[in-house]
């Protein structure tokens, strides 16, 4: 079961903390609905949270770093 307070920090932190967190595994089961939220609305990204997750995902497979990720994110770019 997810802890409130810990989603809810998630969702505020600024988006290049969430993403390292999320490419660190620092959430979870289901916290990382608050880590995509915090991310879109930090890098003000015009796509779905459903889209920030798929990239965020392809970011882990790829091992990529924070700051790849980050330029993939703002980039859209989708595999």
């Amino acid at each position: 079961m997810r802890d409130p307070k810990n989603y809810l920090r998630l969702q505020c932190l600024p988006a290049d903390e969430a993403i390292a967190c999320y490419l660190a595994g620092d959430f979870t089961m289901g916290e990382e609905f608050a880590l995509a939220e915090a991310i879109q609305k930090g890098l003000s990204l015009p796509m779905t949270k459903a889209d920030v997750e798929a990239i965020l995902l392809d970011c882990l497979d790829d091992e990529m770093t924070a700051e790849e990720c980050r330029s993939t994110l703002i980039a859209g770019r989708l595999k």
